[in-house]
């Protein structure tokens, strides 16, 4: 069981919003999230609403593609996963191995 999600974050100090496929839970068993920070503010923010991931290739949930495919997908130069920003990453447990 995968504990990514695609997060929708909102910033209560500026107000900021984002959205992330990078939202990973702290447990299986509790609806726990990793904060992300605002790029702005720097303040750690809980998303508030989560949604498992769908796949962009094949439009399921779980996903079927192959491991390669999946790591073809993620590859996205334009939209880098910004881990100076990403409390589960500098946890010591980044998100990309």
């Amino acid at each position: 069981m995968s504990l990514r999600r695609y997060g929708f974050f909102r910033c209560p100090s500026c107000n900021a919003h984002w959205e992330s496929s990078h939202t990973y839970k702290k447990s299986q068993n509790v609806e726990i999230y990793h904060k992300q920070d605002c790029k702005k503010c720097h303040i750690g923010c809980e998303p508030y609403r989560v949604e498992r991931l769908i796949c962009s290739i094949c439009k399921t949930q779980p996903c079927t593609c192959t491991a390669e495919e999946r790591r073809a997908r993620h590859n996205d130069p334009n939209k880098p996963h910004r881990s100076d920003l990403c409390h589960k990453c500098r946890s010591g447990f980044p998100c990309h191995g």
